[in-house]
């Protein structure tokens, strides 16, 4: 049997060309999927949520750069290339992230899966007039940080 690391690899390297059933060959009946916008519960669930989310993809592919395992826990890092006709002008993106997983040994699935990334570079920045107004928030926001940092690093050394 291949190991449940290596099928969930091959599920995700080209998504959108993934057999359904590979899905249930990863999770567990009852598992828990989390990201930034969704918690669903139950294999029915994730697989309907898939299945809208390839609807609406042109491409939508995964490279794992990096793996820790521990026990029954493995966090994942990772690179999704994908296009969306509706962000970026249909223009491939790429997006940095990390899922969090936790298996049952004996069944060798996943039973929960926990996607982190940061869903305003995913969606957001990629629509006109919004994105703009995103990425200066974020630019406002890294500036007011770098300011605090230097504020704070000339008290650095300073008797109290």
């Amino acid at each position: 049997m291949v190991p449940l690391l290596q099928r969930l690899e091959h599920l995700y390297a080209d998504f959108l060309a993934a057999d359904p059933r590979m899905i249930g060959d990863v999770y567990a009946q009852s598992v828990i999927f989390r990201d930034p916008v969704h918690e669903l519960r139950g294999l029915p669930a994730v697989l309907g949520y898939f299945s809208g989310m390839a609807e609406n993809l042109r491409e939508c592919r995964f490279e794992f750069d990096q793996s820790l395992i521990d026990g029954d826990r493995i966090s994942l890092w990772w690179t999704m290339h994908y296009r969306h006709p509706k962000l970026a002008g249909g223009k491939p993106l790429t997006l940095r992230g990390a899922s969090l997983l936790e298996i049952d040994p004996g069944a060798d699935r996943v039973t929960v899966h926990e996607d982190i990334y940061d869903l305003g570079a995913m969606v957001y920045e990629q629509i006109p007039v919004l994105g703009s107004v995103v990425k200066i928030v974020k630019s406002k926001l890294a500036q007011g940080n770098h300011q605090k940092s230097h504020a704070g690093a000339a008290h650095v050394g300073e008797p109290g």
